[in-house]
């Protein structure tokens, strides 16, 4: 994996979220605009979450020594979670301002102005998820960070295109004599766009977990490991292998046990470690990501 590039492509993400940040913080606060407030708000998050990714993939970068003794793929996960927790706690808190607005009686809106805030969202945040999915993710495929990002910018550019179409809505009802149902579409929009928004991080905030707990991977992830596997094991003689496979972060984490059927067949240590090796260059080839391998030999099957 590129690291580099991955490094690049992250910072290349900050730079816009950071920018839309400060335009939607400035915009909101000029036009009174609780929607454009809470964009500012989502937008200024996932820059201080997208710099935690870019220290995330530097520090996964390093490898292993001796404070991480099994690499530091376990990073990731973490980074995804601290950003999926704190995406939903800012969609709870916009939810339930909105709500109180709603019921307390929404001030007016300048319908002209969020749509064309809007378009330019739409414009901008396309573009951005755009690059990272089409050059980002391309070069760096088994990288959950740019994942997370690219998917991050797709639904920033489809809350944009709500925003523009409730603004939109806002400007017809003002022609046509409603101003005041007009001036309720601001906080329904805030509230349309939590309900919508809110599943990306819960899904995120799942598999966050499932790294940290080092959990299966998908079924096809194990399924070619373990036809690899026992394809080396039939080579070299043994009755069967027990394969124990997990996922830890952007790594895959293998403890591999060969079950030899006669007790006392003897194998050296050299042919030991040709064995390893030779399962490790297999698995190599076949997953382009980090892995973590443990290899041992067994009669006993309930010990593998």
């Amino acid at each position: 994996m590129n690291t580099r590039h991955e490094q690049n492509i992250l910072t290349f993400s900050a730079v816009g979220a950071l920018f839309f940040a400060i335009l939607a913080l400035v915009w909101g606060w000029l036009t009174h605009s609780q929607m454009i407030m809470f964009d500012g708000i989502y937008s200024f998050i996932s820059l201080v979450l997208t710099i935690l990714y870019f220290y995330a993939a530097r520090s996964i970068a390093m490898g292993r020594d001796g404070n991480f003794p099994f690499g530091r793929a376990q990073i990731e996960p973490l980074a995804v979670s601290l950003q999926s927790i704190f995406l939903i706690v800012i969609c709870m808190k916009a939810f339930s301002g909105a709500v109180i607005t709603l019921f307390s009686g929404a001030p007016d809106i300048n319908s002209l102005s969020g749509m064309l805030y809007a378009t330019i969202g739409v414009i901008g945040c396309f573009g951005f998820w755009y690059y990272i999915v089409n050059v980002g993710v391309k070069k760096s495929p088994n990288s959950e960070l740019l994942k997370t990002q690219g998917g991050q910018w797709f639904m920033d550019t489809l809350l944009s295109l709500a925003v523009l179409i409730g603004f939109f809505t806002a400007y017809i009802l003002q022609l046509v004599g409603y101003e005041q149902y007009a001036r309720y579409m601001d906080p329904l929009m805030v509230i349309v766009a939590v309900l919508f928004f809110v599943r990306e991080p819960l899904v995120a905030l799942v598999g966050g977990i499932r790294g940290l707990l080092i959990m299966a991977p998908e079924k096809t992830v194990y399924s070619a490991s373990k036809e690899v596997i026992k394809e080396v094991a039939k080579q070299r003689g043994f009755e069967d292998v027990v394969l124990r496979l997990g996922k830890a972060g952007r790594g895959l984490v293998y403890e591999v046990s060969f079950v030899a059927k006669d007790p006392n067949n003897s194998c050296s240590i050299g042919e030991m470690d040709a064995i390893h090796r030779e399962v490790e260059e297999r698995l190599r080839k076949l997953f382009d990501t980090p892995l973590w391998l443990s290899v041992s030999f067994v009669h006993d099957r309930k010990l593998g």
